[in-house]
């Protein structure tokens, strides 16, 4: 998939390709239901363009245009799956082996020890 804008340039080929599998998932579930873009359009609540963009995994729509379809194919909660524990085995290794300090702690913390004259 060539490189266009901005959206694509901060995305790896990894990320485009997984929003362009998912945009063809949702393509193959309106079709097993018969439905057209225009149809799918009127009960996600959007466009026909925007079923078109997410059908072809465009980065360039909402994340709430990708839920609205999964809304209404009935999957709601597919992306509650998205990270969800034991899913991010780096990040919960990462977090096993080293203490983890919530950011800017070291800023509050230098406020908090600075001495007020009144």
């Amino acid at each position: 998939m060539p490189r266009q804008s901005k959206s694509y340039s901060v995305l790896s080929d990894a990320a485009l390709g997984s929003l362009s599998n998912l945009g063809a998932r949702l393509k193959e579930a309106r079709l097993r239901r018969n439905w057209s873009q225009q149809q799918t359009a009127e009960k996600a609540g959007l466009s026909e363009s925007s079923v078109k963009k997410v059908e072809s995994g465009s980065p360039r729509i909402t994340v709430g245009a990708y839920l609205s379809l999964l809304d209404v194919f009935g999957l709601p909660t597919a992306f509650d799956r998205v990270l969800a524990p034991g899913t991010d085995s780096l990040g919960e290794s990462l977090a096993r082996s080293a203490t983890r300090r919530r950011a800017g702690t070291s800023r509050r913390q230098a406020a908090d020890d600075e001495e007020w004259e009144i």
